[in-house]
This record gives structure tokens, sequence and C-alpha cells, in this order.
């Protein structure tokens, strides 16, 4: 794959205001030329501003990254996915990501065991449910982690209702090599992590997709890559300054879950995530942000200093790895000179 120039990488931005003012932010980011918006599970849910964006909207693509899979079942997904689907024309995508156990176990209250593959069951799960009411049938899902076998026709969703278009695509996010596999497997598209560098999409991410894309018969081309890289933008040097240290604290904490710790160990700091665990279990968080060096910022994160260079460097960075990427900015930046960006990676 590869990519001549940013115009041929979609560029999104993810939504995170409140539901007061996600319609007309909605609107506003499909004016400024952004072709996907996506929501994210934090404070709140991340499906309600989808529907006040679809109705919003008329040609953007909407999708979750990401909703957490283990806080919900199987037919809650399909019901919603299927409902955000049909209402959008079409337009949405599932993205659904894990969570770490601690939020499961304990935020949730819901079960925990072997991520991978109970995601993987779950995705098969939730097919199995859309294929049910595609072809109003039986419902006979059986997996490792969930059972669906229940299905009356007073439940059925009419499948007309996404004959034009089927049930949405399902992404998946994902950063360790199992996690990475299932997706390859399962799911329609990779959402990377935005502690993510270049070198670990090239290196890991993408032939870990390949692998897992090959026990489907698939392709690393037919799974769509998405990634979220941090950026360091403002209009002067005190602007950049604020925004690099924001970055860097973000990365610092980031670092500081064993998950992402395999990016470090690619960087040559294998050392650096355990610190920051014990730092962050004393709520050290300005001694977290000290241990991530300067060279490890530029390498993670990518600074703007007039858009034009900003474009070319993304371009360089991920131009031949993603097929969608997104603006992560840590701290609230200057959306004028955002949307200056997105129109120099469009040109």
């Amino acid at each position: 794959m590869h990519f001549g120039n940013m115009s041929g990488v979609l560029i999104d931005v993810t939504l995170t205001t409140g539901l007061s003012t996600m319609a007309a932010d909605a609107a506003g980011a499909e004016e400024s030329g952004y072709a996907g918006i996506w929501t994210f599970e934090g404070a709140h849910d991340p499906f309600l501003p989808v529907l006040l964006a679809a109705e919003h909207t008329r040609n953007v693509t909407l999708g979750t990254s990401i909703a957490v899979a283990f806080a919900r079942n199987p037919m809650l997904l399909a019901n919603i996915g299927w409902d955000l689907q049909a209402y959008s024309g079409g337009r949405f995508i599932l993205g659904l990501g894990t969570q770490i156990k601690p939020h499961i176990t304990r935020r949730f209250g819901m079960p925990w065991s072997r991520p991978a593959a109970r995601l993987r069951d779950m995705v098969l799960a939730v097919r199995a449910i859309w294929q049910s009411w595609q072809q109003r049938g039986p419902l006979d899902y059986r997996g490792e982690f969930y059972q669906n076998t229940l299905m009356t026709p007073m439940f059925m969703p009419d499948p007309a209702e996404v004959s034009a278009f089927g049930p949405p695509p399902i992404w998946l996010a994902g950063v360790g090599s199992g996690m990475t596999e299932v997706a390859g497997e399962v799911a329609d598209g990779f959402m990377s992590h935005p502690f993510c560098t270049p070198d670990y999409l090239a290196q890991v991410t993408r032939p870990t997709l390949a692998r897992g894309a090959l026990k489907s018969g698939k392709m690393l081309a037919d799974i769509q890559i998405h990634h979220s890289p941090m950026l360091v933008i403002g209009r002067d040097g005190t602007e950049l300054a604020r925004a690099r240290a924001a970055v860097r604290k973000q990365l610092a904490f980031y670092g500081s879950t064993p998950a992402y710790w395999p990016i470090l160990e690619l960087h040559g700091r294998a050392e650096v995530g355990p610190r920051l665990k014990e730092l962050s279990k004393r709520g050290e968080w300005d001694a977290m942000a000290a241990l991530i060096d300067d060279e490890f910022v530029d390498t993670a994160a990518v600074t703007v200093t007039d858009v034009d260079q900003g474009a070319r460097e993304l371009q360089d960075r991920y131009g031949d790895l993603v097929h969608r990427l997104g603006f992560n900015t840590p701290y609230q930046p200057d959306r004028a000179l955002l949307a200056e960006l997105l129109a120099a990676c469009r040109s």
C-alpha cells in the first residue's frame, strides 16, 4: 500500500464534547472537511453522541473509538450497532476495545478473562446475531464465552433497514500482538493507540495484523488502519511549549501501563515502563513526565511549527502505514489552527 500524498489518507476528528453541543460540533466538523467523526467512551456514553452526529451530518463516517466491549454483551452491541447503522444511512463503524482489567472488574463489575480470545468470541457472536436478523432465521451461536441461542420474530428488526449497506463494520483497538492478531482475523478495521510510534506500526502492528488476516483468508489490504498521533501544535513558542508539556505528561501516563511497554522496549526504553508504573502508584505525575525524554516525545508525537511542514511530516511518517488519521491533542488546541492543518493535509 502506498499513498502518494495526504489526500490518499482520510483525516478524522474525535469529538468529546457533551450532548448539548454535539450537534453543532458535528456539523462544524463536517463543514470543515473532516472525513470522519469519532466518539470516545470516557466520562460519557459513546453511542448517544453518534446519534446526534448522524442527525446533523450527511456524509461523514461516524464511529466509536472506542466503546468498551466488555462493559456490554453481544446482543446489546448488535442492537446498538444495527440501529445506528440504519439511522445514519450506512455511515457507522462499531469500534470496540477492551479497557484494562481493573476497569472492567471494578468500574463496570463485569467478568474478565483472556481478553483477546473473549473479544474474538464477542465479535463472532455479534455477527451471528446480525446474520440471524438479515436472514430472518434461527440464532444458534455457541462460543467459548458467549452463547446466543434464542431469537424470535418479535425481537428481529426489519432486514430492509440495512439492506442497502449491510450491518456496520466492526473495528477493534489494540497494542499487543494477541489483540492485534485477533483484529486481523475477525475485524474490518484496526484502531492503533496514540502511544504507538511509526516504527511500532511498521515493524509490529502491520505484520501482526497480516498474520491474523491469513487465519480467515484475508490480506492486510483488506483491513483499514486508523491512527491518531499526538500533535504538538501552536502559533508561538509559548503555545508550543504548553502543548509539548501536555503531550509529555500523556505519554508518561500511557507508558505506566504494562500493555504499552512493548513500544518502549522497541525504542530501547524497557526500564522506563516499570519506573513509570511505580511512580503512578505514588501519584508522582510530575516525576513521571520527567522520565519521557525529548527524543521519545519527537518519536511518538508530531511537532507542527507551520501547517505545511506538519502536513509533510504526517505524510512522511504515516502515509504508507494507515488509511485514516486523527489529530490527538491532550490539551485544548487552537481549533482554527487544526483546521488549517487539515486543509494543508487535504491539499
